[in-house]
């Protein structure tokens, strides 16, 4: 990881723990916030992904799962615009369902560093094992009011300081000759 990249990643994770506190403090408006930030990511990701493919990944073997990925990314990033005004139970099913195949993805890495012997295991292993959680307790407490927004600022934090971590980790550099 390059000195930018660190300084950029450390630099996101304080604008995360900054905007779980802030979150916190205010929760009123809190899901509706949580929905407008899921529905522009996933348009945008979308949209990214649709001008990859038009550009590079048509020409590319399995090129058409990125124009795939892009239409569902922004049809899903249109339809939360579209139901704004039910925020709660929509974001918290974009959390379960996010932090499910999040905790999946994370298992199946940390299972590959542990073969690998690639000491970023442990990170990845706290990350997916954070994961689990969050979606256990967002399923106990999906009809409670403020405990998932509470359940998931917590989550955002120890993210972020994941985050940090990972980015002040020294990591080896491989040359090629």
């Amino acid at each position: 990881m390059s000195k930018f990249r660190r300084v950029l990643n450390v630099v996101f994770a304080l604008f995360g723990i900054l905007g779980a506190v802030m979150l916190m403090l205010i929760p009123d408006n809190a899901y509706e916030v949580l929905a407008l930030g899921i529905s522009i990511t996933l348009v945008y990701y979308g949209v990214k992904y649709i001008i990859y493919y038009l550009t590079n990944a048509q020409h590319m073997v399995g090129g058409k799962w990125f124009l795939l990925i892009g239409i569902i990314m922004f049809d899903m990033g249109v339809f939360v615009t579209a139901v704004y005004d039910r925020a709660q139970k929509l974001t918290l099913i974009y959390i379960i369902s996010s932090h499910f195949i999040a905790a999946m993805l994370g298992l199946i890495r940390t299972v590959g560093d542990k073969k690998d012997c690639n000491p970023a295991w442990k990170i990845h292993l706290a990350q997916c094992i954070g994961s689990f959680i969050q979606v256990i307790l967002c399923v106990i407490f999906i009809n409670s009011g403020m405990i998932p927004l509470y359940l998931y600022c917590i989550y955002a934090i120890y993210n972020a300081v994941l985050m940090i971590i990972s980015a002040f980790r020294k990591t080896a550099i491989v040359y090629v000759q």
